[in-house]
């Protein structure tokens, strides 16, 4: 998966479009997109992650797993 700019700042900006949609239905394909970025960030071994960066992977771990449907392995 590539990304363009830092892993931070996706993860702010999928937590932020989560939000937007609180109670709205997410495309498949955007809950797969979300779960990606997840792996790639608590892979990212490249920089030591702050406090607030694994703040945000831990955030959107549970939009994640609080939108996938009930038969998806993410759940």
């Amino acid at each position: 998966m590539q990304i363009c700019g830092s892993v931070h700042a996706n993860l702010r900006a999928a937590l932020q479009c989560a939000r937007r949609l609180k109670d709205g239905e997410v495309h498949p394909d955007t809950l797969d997109h979300w779960a990606k970025l997840v792996a790639l960030a608590e892979g990212d071994e490249s920089s030591e992650q702050s406090y607030m960066t694994r703040e945000l992977i831990k955030d959107l771990q549970r939009e994640v797993a609080a939108r996938a449907p009930r038969d998806d392995p993410r759940r």
